[in-house]
């Protein structure tokens, strides 16, 4: 079983020859050649490109669709002093291409100013007034970065007004292209630009490459975080940018990026893509999401140390505000999240929410969950919601909402994320129109998100050197992951929770009698730490890494998926019952004792319920449950083989709960109800009461024994009770002990709580699986 529900795909077998041909032509290990073949390189040297591109691998930005008219017209317009205007974006890939055309124009000496729009006053993309006050101001040529290509009317507007408009962009093109002085996109139609990918970013350092007519090296730090910030595929020219980008910023002299990076405690040798994607990326998108992405630009272009200081430390204090908003608007959602989740959409909308972060909480949700999720703010007025969607697995999110689309004001997106403006009125027909066509399109929901292997390894091959000669497949990112291997077979020698809440787990690994252990770290998800216990035997994919502390530097597994060989067993076995073992969501619970059955139905989440063990097991029905908890001890082992033979997916925590244990009163044996029946038939007749159990005393025997005794008799008819007084009956009938329903039932429970309560875990397990 998968505990994140991916499946497993190696990826198809590459062809060996060629590994072997490569790998001897080239010098490069065999393990990192058939890495780069399953990424489509075929020959020596595509191989030496893709290890060591160079600013040669650069294409001519000449072949970008009206790329010389751009040039021409900026020329024309430095040459003659006009007033030029650089309308950007207010994120990572808008604030990097706005940079990097507002140095290039001022380095050729042109009158140059920018403009980053604001999310919530401007949206996205150029807007007629906002284009109308800049020709106001005196421009007469407005170039966009990272936006425009769907802006037809705003660019009307300005054309038609004496302003020329170059247009720059990357985004999905329309069926109509505005009608711009110059389109510059590397998907025009008109054009076969090798590289269709580009970022904004990229765009705009093709625009400064021919615009200053050599490699603009010093701006290639700005494309890269341009380039790996918007998630474009890292292929191709791409890969280049982002490649030599990232060298570049380990010795960059922009004082803002040094200072930034310092706030960050990033050591410039370890600076690569996960330093721009998950530190210098998401502040910088911080400003566009909370206000205003002007200092962005400020910081990249500065030369005061103390501007740059300040406006780090302004960027650190909105990222941390993201932060915290975006944990406050997940905390408000969390119960609503509770009561839709029997849907297979969640659609949570309120009002309040911040517009700009509900992107990124909707992500957190579907993380959480594992449903697709709308997240929306509803407006001040009450009349609108707007936000924003994330999928998951195989579910088109983009098709669900076209689905829906006649009850949308305006929604876009793709596969696996979307944004949408709606009537607050509408949404209810907006949910079951959702619904719906989850219903039509179940087998999509119901698909599990592919993790694709690269190599499944042995743990001898996993060394540092190895891990060391996969940073030359870098910069991973869209299209060039990192590579994901798994060891199969694998025991977990020993696991451990770290934080301050225990939410990672950290495991160290073995193979079977091997003494090397391989270290793996799985970040949020110390749940699983409980099905994990020594010597269990898994199947693990991740990533690797090199772990650096106190000198040494060790090989270690970040954890993608655990594959669990067998059923999940969790171990919950106790002898007094607390609140966790009472609040498993979605939960089958199973008991035999009828007041126990009766306690649970109130006392467990309401999305779980309670089953007799017995009825199950005659059932032999899968439940739709996520895990089934068996609640106490069995009575029966018969049923309970055939309870382990049933071939049930789900998690089973096991409590089985003993009130009365057979192992600490233990069973009377022959001896003992020989010395009852004598002590009995000596004294002709006893008085059946409370004083009765001086008896077991005398005869030193344990009282709970001494009572199983006597019900044994009853059950067989060896006394009766007659006035009160016990005694031996006149024609006691011949019955073996061992034919005592009670004494066989105590012997399974003895049984059974040897084997459930009073043994290691392993052994339980190891009985379980021979079942």
């Amino acid at each position: 079983m998968s505990f994140a529900n991916y499946a497993w795909k190696l990826k198809e077998n590459v062809d060996e020859e060629l590994v072997t041909s490569l790998s001897s032509e080239s010098g490069v290990s065999r393990n990192l050649v058939r890495l780069c073949v399953e990424r489509g390189i075929q020959t020596a040297e595509e191989l030496q490109e893709f290890l060591s591109p160079t600013p040669h691998l650069i294409h001519d930005p000449f072949l970008l669709h009206d790329m010389d008219k751009a040039v021409g017209r900026i020329q024309e317009a430095i040459e003659n002093g006009e007033l030029i205007h650089i309308y950007g974006d207010y994120d990572a890939d808008g604030i990097t291409s706005t940079t990097i055309l507002y140095e290039t124009l001022e380095m050729l000496g042109a009158q140059v100013s920018y403009y980053l729009p604001n999310r919530f006053t401007d949206g996205y993309g150029p807007n007629t007034p906002a284009f109308q006050r800049v020709i106001e101001e005196g421009h007469t040529l407005i170039i966009t970065v990272d936006c425009g290509i769907a802006a037809h009317e705003p660019i009307r507007y300005a054309m038609e007004n004496g302003c020329d408009v170059i247009l720059t962009d990357h985004h999905e093109i329309p069926s109509e292209i505005p009608e711009a002085y110059a389109v510059v996109h590397p998907r025009h139609p008109e054009a076969n630009y090798p590289c269709g990918d580009l970022s904004g970013a990229g765009v705009a350092f093709k625009l400064a490459h021919a615009l200053l007519g050599e490699f603009p090296e010093e701006m290639v730090e700005l494309a890269a975080i341009g380039t790996i910030a918007d998630l474009v595929s890292l292929t191709d020219e791409n890969r280049t940018i982002a490649k030599l980008g990232i060298a570049q910023m380990k010795q960059t002299q922009r004082i803002g990026l040094v200072s930034l990076l310092e706030k960050l405690s990033v050591k410039m040798d370890k600076l690569d893509e996960k330093t721009i994607g998950f530190q210098i990326g998401p502040r910088l998108n911080a400003l566009g999401r909370l206000g205003d992405a002007t200092p962005g630009v400020q910081l990249l272009t500065t030369f005061d140390d103390e501007e740059a200081q300040s406006i780090v430390d302004f960027m650190q204090s909105e990222n941390e505000r993201r932060q915290a908003i975006v944990n406050q608007i997940v905390e408000e959602a969390t119960p609503i999240i509770q009561e839709q989740m029997n849907q297979p959409i969640l659609v949570l909308a309120q009002p309040g929410w911040h517009e700009g972060v509900l992107g990124i909480v909707a992500s957190r949700i579907v993380e959480q969950t594992g449903k697709p999720t709308l997240v929306l703010g509803i407006s001040d007025d009450g009349l609108t919601a707007k936000g924003s969607g994330r999928s998951f697995g195989e579910f088109n999110l983009y098709d669900a909402l076209t689905s829906v689309k006649d009850h949308l004001l305006k929604f876009g997106g793709h596969h696996m994320a979307a944004g949408l403006t709606v009537e607050t009125i509408m949404l209810p027909t907006i949910i079951d129109g959702l619904e719906q066509y989850a219903k039509d399109h179940q087998d999509l929901l119901d698909a599990k998100a592919t993790l694709t292997i690269d190599e499944v390894l042995p743990l001898k091959d996993i060394t540092v050197e190895w891990i060391e000669s996969l940073a030359s497949l870098k910069p991973f990112g869209t299209d060039n992951p990192e590579p994901i291997v798994s060891l199969e077979g694998i025991q977990v020698a020993s696991t451990q929770l770290l934080g301050a809440d225990k939410k990672h787990l950290k495991l160290h690994l073995k193979e079977d009698n091997s003494t090397y252990t391989l270290q793996a770290m799985a970040f949020s998800k110390g749940e699983w730490a409980a099905s994990l216990q020594p010597d269990t035997k898994i199947s693990i994919a991740g990533t690797l890494e090199i772990n650096e502390w106190q000198n040494n530097r060790l090989p270690q597994l970040m954890v993608k998926d655990i594959a669990v060989k067998g059923r999940i067993v969790i171990d919950w076995r106790t002898s007094k019952i607390t609140k966790d073992h009472l609040d498993v969501e979605n939960a089958l619970y199973l008991a035999s004792n009828e007041v126990y059955l009766k306690e649970l139905q109130t006392r467990i989440p309401s999305n779980s319920s309670v089953m007799d063990f017995s009825s199950f097991v005659s059932s032999n029905e899968i439940p739709t449950a996520n895990a089934i908890v068996l609640f106490d001890l069995p009575e029966k082992v018969e049923e309970v083989e055939t309870f382990f033979k049933m071939e049930f997916p789900q998690k089973l925590y096991i409590i089985a709960y003993t009130k009365n244990s057979v192992v600490t009163t233990g069973i009377p044996d022959k001896s003992k109800f020989g010395s009852v029946y004598k002590y009995i038939q000596s004294h002709g007749q006893l008085p059946y009461n409370e004083k009765l159990v001086s008896v077991a005393n005398f005869l030193k025997i344990p009282v709970e024994q001494f009572r199983v005794i006597l019900k044994v008799f009853f059950e067989l008819e060896f006394v009766k009770i007659e006035n009160g007084y016990l005694f031996i009956h006149t024609n006691p009938k011949t019955n073996d002990l061992e034919e005592s329903v009670l004494l066989k039932k105590l012997k399974e429970q003895l049984l059974l709580e040897k084997k459930f309560n009073y043994s290691q875990f392993q052994e339980l397990k190891n009985w379980i699986e021979s079942q």
